[in-house]
């Protein structure tokens, strides 16, 4: 039972927002004489950029004895007398995406209100992404005291294209003027069908020089959904959970333009599950 409320998430929201914009369109004595309706698309580039430095050592403290375990493995399966005598390693974080959508406001004060109510449905992609990663052994064989030096790179993606719905609240600031600034804090979710789909990649590149002995080359990697993990995992027995929905937290200060009376741009930065700048046209009835 819990499985059927899971994917019918999204459906359900989306019905609402069906529901409200056909409302809009037919029933048009919902809307007081005073309050008044904006209709808003717009398009924006996320990153967590911002945060590289922070992330950049998060990862690379999390990263090292995992990463130093699979590269140490590989090399003991032909070479189970060398050990590990220094280790080394670097990583290099990136991550890029966009978003577009379209959106609903409603502002119950009418054209000098300052408080507005919105819905949006909203398309994103977000890729996280380890474009380097480098890592250095020096090892040496127990019975011979022969030296090895291995080096290697690895990288890395995790990306996302969630299509999400989202209610925020909207405060402009001194509203009668023709540039005036805006706050909105809002929430949003996208079902778990977009996590299941999200895909994860990796591969990675080395060489063992052992001293008096040719050179060795190592190499892997693989792209798979978090649903084919999730299967892998649940047939040998691993419990690998699935989120039922992937949230959004929304929290930005923006600029709004009016153009005529009915036509207004807008620039927008802030948090959305990272960092999200974008531009929209509102179109005010």
């Amino acid at each position: 039972m819990e499985r059927i409320k899971i994917h019918r998430f999204p459906h359900v929201l989306f019905f609402l927002i069906f529901s409200l914009i056909i409302s809009l369109l037919f029933l048009p004595s919902l809307a007081s004489a005073q309050g008044h309706f904006e209709f808003n698309f717009h398009y924006g580039r996320w990153s967590l950029n911002i945060l590289r430095p922070v992330i950049e050592d998060m990862l690379n403290d999390a990263l090292e004895n995992h990463l130093k375990k699979n590269f140490l493995e590989d090399i003991q399966a032909n070479h189970p007398e060398l050990v590990e005598k220094a280790y080394s390693q670097q990583v290099r974080f990136d991550s890029s995406g966009d978003n577009y959508g379209f959106e609903i406001r409603w502002y119950p004060g009418g054209e000098k209100g300052s408080f507005s109510l919105g819905l949006a449905i909203e398309k994103t992609s977000m890729k996280v992404a380890l474009p380097e990663l480098s890592a250095a052994f020096e090892l040496e064989e127990t019975i011979s005291s022969k030296v090895a030096n291995f080096a290697g790179n690895a990288s890395g993606e995790f990306l996302i294209k969630p299509l999400s719905f989202h209610l925020s609240f909207r405060w402009d600031i001194l509203p009668s003027s023709p540039v005036h600034p805006f706050i909105t804090f809002g929430v949003g979710a996208s079902g778990s069908n977009a996590l299941e789909k999200s895909t994860l990649s990796y591969s990675y590149t080395g060489n063992l020089k052992i001293t008096g002995e040719p050179e060795e080359a190592y190499s892997g990697g693989e792209t798979k959904t978090l649903q084919e993990l999730k299967n892998e995992r649940e047939a040998e027995g691993e419990d690998f959970p699935i989120p039922g929905f992937f949230p959004f937290l929304q929290f930005d200060f923006g600029l709004k333009a009016r153009l005529s009376r009915n036509f207004h741009l807008l620039l927008t930065a802030g948090v959305w599950n990272g960092f999200l700048v974008r531009g929209g046209l509102s179109i005010r009835l």
